[in-house]
C-alpha cells in the first residue's frame, strides 16, 4: 500500500500573551518535536501517553536532560538522578511556576525526550 499524500507542516509559531500584556513568539521545529499541548485538558490526554499500560510508560527523562529542559524543576526532580515520566509529573511540569511566577504556556515532546517545553 503506498503511502498517503499527506500535506506536512514545515513550521509552527506560537504567540504567546503573558500575563504582564506583552507578547513573545516562540517557533517549534515540526522535524525536532511531534506533541504540542497548550490546555489544561490537553495535558490531561498527554499525560496518559506516560501512564501505566500507555506507549511511553517507563521512560525517564536524565536529571540533566530535565533541568536543561525546565531549569526551574529542581523542586520536581529533586536529588534523582533520572526523573520517571508519569501523568503525575508532567501535571506537575505544567503547573510549576518559573522564577517569574508563570507558569508554561506550553509542553512539547521532543522526538528525542519524553517531554520538554
Amino acid at each position: 500500500m503506498a503511502a498517503p499524500l499527506r500535506p506536512r507542516i514545515t513550521g509552527i509559531t506560537l504567540n504567546v500573551l503573558m500575563p504582564d500584556g506583552t507578547t513573545r513568539v516562540h517557533t517549534i521545529d515540526p522535524k525536532a518535536t511531534d506533541a504540542l499541548v497548550w490546555s489544561d485538558r490537553a495535558v490531561e490526554v498527554f499525560g496518559k501517553f506516560y501512564d501505566k499500560g500507555g506507549p511511553a510508560e517507563g521512560k525517564h527523562m536524565s536529571r540533566e536532560d530535565f533541568l536543561r529542559h525546565f531549569p526551574h524543576g529542581e523542586p520536581i526532580i529533586g536529588d534523582q538522578p533520572h526523573l520517571p515520566m508519569t501523568p503525575t509529573v508532567v501535571n506537575q511540569i505544567w503547573n510549576h511556576p518559573k522564577e517569574d511566577g508563570t507558569t508554561p504556556a506550553y509542553l512539547s515532546k521532543s522526538i528525542m525526550n519524553p517531554t520538554n517545553g
